[in-house]
């Protein structure tokens, strides 16, 4: 199954683990991101290393690992899908117009745990414990 993963998951995944954590680093989904993603996420990497409680070089590695599992689209690729995406999101959030521009553009679903993305149409949301439930089941 192919998912744009939400930055929020990636933080889930990063600081809580658990199933989200599971779930990502399983290979059962064929994860995207637009391409600005990773340096979003690693621009967190304070707040990040507050919230595990992991050294440098431990949250080093777990980055490495959770975004090797995420391979980013460029924006050349969804730039069709953008305005869209930007009209959709424009009373949600302008900040995800990517991550939803991306799931158009691939016609996939986008995996968020933030109910407002619902409000869109563009492509459907699916969460972690929609996933969860798919997986053991």
């Amino acid at each position: 199954m192919q998912l744009v993963v939400d930055t929020n998951v990636v933080f889930s995944a990063l600081i809580a683990g658990g199933k989200t954590r599971e779930l990502m680093l399983s290979g059962g989904f064929d994860l995207y991101a637009p391409e600005h993603f990773g340096t979003e996420v690693r621009n967190h990497r304070g707040t990040l290393r507050e919230k595990t409680g992991l050294t440098g070089d431990q949250l080093d590695t777990l980055l490495d690992l959770v975004l090797d599992e995420i391979t980013t689209v460029p924006g050349d690729a969804f730039d069709n899908s953008l305005p869209a995406a930007r009209e959709a999101m424009a009373d949600i959030d302008p900040d995800d117009a990517p991550f939803l521009a991306s799931a158009f553009h691939l016609g996939c679903a986008l995996w968020s745990d933030d109910g407002d993305l619902r409000e869109q149409d563009l492509a459907p949301v699916v969460t972690t414990t929609e996933l969860v439930e798919r997986t053991e089941s």
